[in-house]
């Protein structure tokens, strides 16, 4: 049974995703966020870059669709906390972690911009304004996740982050603070 912190995080990352706000999350909520890291970037239609983010963003929604794994292509709340209860949250360990190095791995491909292996805090904030996510705790939810405080965001330290916020029941986990802001006010 998941806890009320756990359904709240949930909660928080199912509406993240559904980009357009329609009660279901779909391939195109990934279109959308990558429209708009390509408006943040300023990158137009028709060049190379935007192609190469459309695709990401298509095989994002490949993956995640897979790993939701329901036939007609959206995925409501039912769906979705059932799935997050079964594989993420209470599911098998290897399928978790298959989960979660996806995801950091999708997160670095397309928001670590320059390539050095970390994620700065203008690239958090890319992160957070491609995802409509309200930027004003950007910089303590930054400060939160990178633990070792190199003010830079690693790979492992987002693996612990997206783990924590997943699983964890602390309310004081840094890994709440992965999508801008705690999920309880601090």
């Amino acid at each position: 049974m998941l806890t009320e912190l756990q359904i709240n995080k949930l909660e928080r990352f199912f509406y993240i995703l559904d980009y357009d706000r329609n009660g279901v999350i779909e391939k195109e909520d990934f279109m959308g966020i990558a429209e708009n890291l390509c408006i943040l970037w300023r990158i137009k239609e028709g060049d190379t870059k935007y192609e190469e983010i459309k695709k990401k963003f298509e095989a994002g929604w490949n993956h995640f669709n897979l790993f939701v794994n329901n036939n007609d292509g959206k995925a409501n709340w039912e769906h979705w906390i059932r799935f997050a209860e079964q594989i993420i949250v209470k599911g098998d360990e290897s399928i978790f972690t298959e989960y979660v190095d996806e995801f950091v791995g999708e997160l670095f491909d397309n928001f670590d911009t320059d390539n050095d292996g970390y994620i700065d805090l203008d690239e958090y904030i890319d992160l957070l304004v491609g995802y409509r996510i309200e930027v004003r705790f950007a910089a303590k939810s930054f400060r939160k996740l990178d633990r070792n405080h190199d003010d830079l965001i690693s790979r492992g330290e987002l693996i612990n982050a997206v783990k924590e916020f997943f699983r964890s029941d602390d309310p004081d986990a840094p890994g709440n603070w992965l999508f801008g802001m705690g999920i309880l006010s601090d």
